[in-house]
């Protein structure tokens, strides 16, 4: 009986799911040089993709929690504003007639996905997490004008997120939304 009362308690122990924050630090995001694009850019984002929770592994055979878009719409938000004029959050799907009645001149739609491991027995705070951003941007028209994907991974050791538990997010989180601005700020489809 007593061996059974163990194996339930580590059962028990086991596999908690905990939640982590993945928002870069956003002041890491710089403005590049130059002007603003004189535009403004909208972005659409799903009422239900930014109430998505996901789970993913962590440690110890745990599980980490968040929430990809609406963590990561700050992000989004701080590399549109680092370079176009004016940026708005859309409430409807991007029609051509919703951009012209609402002054946007660019529309993006990002797509998000996420995935974490560890490779610690002990802790939970995964060592290892992976963003991908797959973003799209439509002209006022509705012509499809600009396609990235971008893949980040951030690691962590113990040591290192101690006091930050989601710091291999973070890290990713900061490592595709970098390559997003500096994509951005080159590409010549938005300055014509």
């Amino acid at each position: 009986m007593r061996i059974f009362s163990i194996i339930f308690f580590i059962m028990f122990l086991s596999g908690c799911t905990h939640p982590i924050i993945i928002t870069p630090e956003l002041q890491s995001l710089k403005k590049p040089q130059g002007d603003y694009i004189q535009a403004t850019a909208g972005y659409y984002i799903t009422s239900y993709d930014r109430e998505r929770q996901v789970i993913s592994p962590g440690g110890g055979g745990d599980k980490i929690s968040y929430y990809p878009y609406k963590e990561l719409e700050p992000a989004l938000q701080k590399v549109l504003y680092s370079l176009f004029q004016d940026v708005k959050k859309l409430d409807l799907s991007p029609t051509p007639e919703y951009l012209k009645a609402n002054g946007i001149t660019f529309a993006f739609l990002p797509e998000i996905t996420t995935d974490s491991n560890s490779d610690s027995l002990f802790t939970w705070p995964p060592t290892s997490f992976t963003v991908n951003l797959s973003c799209k941007a439509f002209s006022q028209d509705g012509k499809l004008i600009w396609e990235r994907k971008y893949s980040g991974v951030g690691t962590a050791t113990f040591s290192e997120f101690k006091a930050e538990f989601g710091l291999a997010a973070t890290r990713a989180s900061q490592k595709v939304f970098s390559k997003m601005l500096n994509d951005l700020s080159q590409a010549a489809e938005f300055r014509k």
